[in-house]
């Protein structure tokens, strides 16, 4: 048994889904209490959370964070970590403590409402995906869909920083909502909101440069790729030539105000990362930082998915890559370029590190959606007819 705990998120943050219920954070990778937040404070499932960060070998649904810290990326623990006494008069951190001591960091998802159909979702984040997977005959026909009012009543006097997503929060007004209030109320919490991209309103705006004037707005683009790819693994009827122009727009968002910062979250799946030559160049000339993050569900999404081949012909490509950029024959502007070669030392490290685990759950992810929306991944690229082809 630890002396103290590998992990402060139990006793430190809240994630909170509408669809879902309520965990300590986003990336655990477990099961998640089903309900509100006073039935979540006082539930087991928080009590034998805090027990299970005590043991001595750290749970496997920890793996994200186990990961990132393996590969030289930050993590979420390490970043609850940084409170190892809340104050001098006590630990808190202790297994029997009841309900959350402090919220120092929350994760809201007021509900799955979406316009895109990622093929690493699920019908729980996304509304599109919700009524096509219940239009199939396999397919879920019901989620739940809480109401996260309480989500006003949370005492955020201590909180650092929330993380707003979705769904797509640029088009849900009960998201709006939300952040106007805690700009209003708390102007010292920064603002983290995740976004595809998709919207790039006034009225969305304006929300957003609300948190410029106080703590600070950190807009995190989700784009996995550019052009075909980016249309393919994140399904939307909003084309990519679109969404390139709403990235110029956040861009300068973020150029044009101190308090505002903009990176790209580039999801790292079995689809772009076996294509990544086809849609890097355009996507690192956004001249916006990456921020790479791997996939691990669904199974049939994940890295884990491509096989040897295919890895080290990736890694070929971006070690070719990085050589070209720097003896300058692919200059791309970048005012700082050591971003550039730590994003593409993150896509090497993936590669490298993520064992194959066989192509079956890939062949199955594929031929759902592609059934479902009558597509087919080969039409994307012919490499994937060996992933295709294998059990």
């Amino acid at each position: 048994m630890r002396d103290k705990p590998y992990c402060n998120a139990p006793w430190l943050g809240l994630y909170y889904e509408g669809t879902q219920g309520c965990r300590p954070c986003c990336e655990w990778k477990g099961d998640t209490f089903v309900g509100n937040i006073e039935e979540y404070k006082k539930s087991e499932y928080l009590h034998k959370f805090k027990k299970m960060m005590y043991d001595d070998k750290e749970s496997k649904f920890c793996r994200e964070c186990i990961h990132n810290e393996k590969i030289g990326s930050r993590s979420r623990r390490q970043y609850y970590d940084r409170w190892q006494y809340c104050s001098e008069e006590e630990m808190p951190f202790d297994k029997d403590v009841k309900g959350i001591y402090q919220i120092i960091r929350l994760d809201f998802r007021a509900g799955n409402k979406c316009n895109m159909m990622c093929r690493m979702c699920g019908p729980t984040s996304s509304s599109l995906l919700e009524e096509e997977s219940a239009k199939s005959p396999n397919g879920i026909e019901f989620v739940q869909h809480l109401d996260t009012e309480d989500i006003y009543s949370l005492d955020l006097s201590k909180c650092e920083e929330i993380s707003i997503l979705g769904g797509e929060p640029s088009i849900d007004l009960k998201v709006r909502k939300f952040m106007d209030y805690v700009a209003e109320k708390y102007p010292k919490v920064k603002c983290v909101v995740t976004t595809n991209g998709t919207n790039a309103s006034k009225k969305w705006f304006d929300t957003l440069m609300k948190f410029c004037d106080g703590a600070g707005l950190q807009i995190i683009l989700s784009i996995d790729a550019t052009g075909p790819t980016q249309e393919f693994q994140r399904k939307s009827n909003v084309r990519w030539n679109v969404i390139k122009k709403n990235i110029e727009r956040y861009r300068l968002a973020g150029e044009n105000h101190d308090g505002c910062q903009v990176s790209i979250q580039l999801t790292c799946s079995a689809i772009n990362m076996v294509t990544i030559d086809k849609w890097w160049d355009e996507l690192v000339n956004t001249h916006i930082k990456i921020d790479p993050n791997q996939v691990w569900w669904p199974e049939g999404m994940a890295v884990s998915c491509i096989p040897t081949d295919l890895k080290n012909k990736s890694i070929e490509f971006l070690q070719n890559w990085i050589h070209n950029y720097q003896t300058k024959i692919v200059p791309v502007g970048h005012d700082d370029d050591k971003t550039v070669y730590s994003t593409v030392e993150t896509f090497i490290n993936i590669l490298k590190t993520t064992k194959y685990t066989g192509t079956k759950k890939f062949i199955q992810t594929q031929n759902k959606y592609d059934g479902y929306r009558d597509e087919n991944i080969l039409d994307l690229d012919s490499r994937f007819k060996v992933m295709m082809n294998e059990g």
